[in-house]
């Protein structure tokens, strides 16, 4: 009795650390999103570096999702989390010391890579310590993890700011590093670790050669996105580069392999799945949003950090609403509350450029009231974060819901860094808009905001019609 209540109790102090790695991640790009423009006035980084700064932390967290989860089931799960931490914690360290831009990007690439590998790690433990019945609750903890993070980043990344008008910023990665290295300690104490010890050439079954022909692709097709290709046209050519190895990748990928490939593209032939995948895809462009507003209201209105923080909380809130609703529903409802999400996810964004056209001009004194700013344009995050939580977590659900368990683990993996790709791309897509705008227009904000909404709109739109197609060819489910 006295074991099983010891181990009943280190399972909860396992998932307790596994909030604070949840908490982390969010928490870190929302700070960092709000620090942009003060990053940028004191270290001169560039709108490529802004966009390397924000969607390459997304982009390497996402290209070590699958390989990260491949990792710590043919090692040891403990290892990787506890050192991938570590690592993180490092890097974040890196970062505060940075003294050049290219500095600065590069440990923040690291930073976010790290934190990939250890995020599917989470999902493993639970399904190693807890039984199916009980895993409702860690997964609960994990999203109000989630939710607090996201509602407390903006401000705290606000704050730490307001400290230092040059050297703010810095306090957002030595917050940072702290956390990553409490929470390896954490890992390490808490994690029990494997008896048995890995094969000679565990190695192997990670499938190197996938990894290296995945990232590869991906980071060649990347670079002409994010670098400023009209003062380099050259860098074009890596796009027809990074086709022919992500095709090279496919074909290594569908081989007979001796252990078992990198991703099982056997899965897109699923229905629900192939097309769930491609709705998180699309869908995470709405994340760009974060990126744009915080630059808009810093840049362009003349508000305070603190102020764009607060702003950006109703956003927060409904997304933790809609989690928790949608999360209830996706059982009962299906894709069709992926489809309400959707659906709401889009009238908020819509709702959010009607409340702009009424702001007024950026030479009034009043431009800078926050009641205004709640008043009109709270309304709009409101939904479209209530929007967020209802499609994210249902749609991972409906997703999943017709893959067998013996490729649980590999679908889960893809399926987050579709979402993750989605998300860095859509930065990278919307802010080079922004930007484009703003040198076409002269520096006017306003059309240059309501461009960007404009494009999130679109792809909103474009995963809600999936949505729909699904719902009306096949029913709920």
């Amino acid at each position: 009795m006295g074991e099983g209540s010891r181990g009943r109790a280190r399972r909860w102090l396992v998932a307790a650390v596994c909030q604070v790695v949840v908490f982390l991640g969010t928490v870190t790009t929302a700070m960092l999103v709000i620090a942009v423009p003060q990053i940028a006035a004191t270290i001169g980084l560039g709108e490529d570096g802004q966009q390397w700064l924000v969607a390459g932390h997304a982009l390497a967290y996402a290209l070590m999702l699958v390989p990260g989860g491949r990792l710590g089931d043919v090692w040891r799960r403990r290892a990787v989390f506890v050192s991938g931490l570590a690592l993180a914690g490092v890097a974040a360290t890196s970062a505060a010391l940075a003294q050049t831009p290219v500095w600065l990007v590069l440990s923040v690439l690291v930073q976010g890579g790290a934190l990939g590998a250890v995020s599917p790690q989470i999902l493993g433990l639970f399904q190693q310590l807890f039984h199916k019945e009980e895993r409702g609750r860690p997964y609960g903890l994990l999203g109000v993890a989630f939710a607090v993070a996201l509602g407390s980043g903006p401000v705290l990344g606000g704050v730490l700011v307001d400290v230092s008008p040059e050297h703010g910023w810095r306090l957002i990665f030595v917050a940072a590093a702290a956390i990553a290295f409490l929470a390896a300690a954490l890992g390490f104490l808490v994690i029990p670790a494997l008896r048995a010890p890995p094969d000679r050439f565990w190695w192997r079954r990670t499938d190197p050669v996938g990894v290296v022909l995945f990232v590869v692709g991906m980071v060649a097709l990347w670079i002409p996105m994010v670098e400023e290709t009209a003062r380099t046209p050259v860098l074009w050519v890596l796009v027809p580069v990074g086709v022919l190895v992500l095709a090279g990748f496919v074909l290594w990928e569908r081989r007979p392999h001796r252990g078992s490939p990198l991703v099982d593209l056997g899965l897109l032939r699923v229905r629900s799945y192939g097309l769930g995948a491609l709705i998180a895809v699309l869908f995470g462009a709405y994340d760009a949003l974060y990126f744009v507003l915080a630059l808009y209201l810093q840049d362009g209105v003349g508000h305070s950090p603190i102020t764009t923080g607060l702003v950006m909380v109703p956003i927060a809130g409904g997304t933790a609403v809609g989690a928790v609703v949608g999360g209830r529903l996706a059982w009962r409802a299906g894709r069709r509350v992926v489809a309400l999400g959707l659906l709401t996810s889009l009238v908020g964004v819509v709702a959010v450029m009607i409340g702009d056209l009424f702001l007024p001009t950026f030479d009034s004194p009043h431009s800078a009231a926050l009641p205004l700013l709640l008043a009109g344009l709270g309304a709009g995050f409101v939904l479209s974060g209530l929007g967020s939580g209802l499609t994210n977590i249902p749609n991972q659900a409906v997703t999943m819901s017709q893959v067998s368990n013996t490729r649980a683990g590999s679908a889960a993996g893809m399926l987050q860094t579709g979402h993750r790709l989605g998300i860095s791309a859509g930065i990278v897509g919307v802010s080079s808009a922004l930007f484009v705008t703003l040198d076409r227009t002269g520096g006017d904000w306003l059309a240059a905001f309501r461009t960007t909404l404009l494009i999130i709109s679109a792809f909103i739109l474009v995963a809600l019609l999936i949505a729909l197609l699904d719902v009306f060819t096949r029913g709920n489910r």
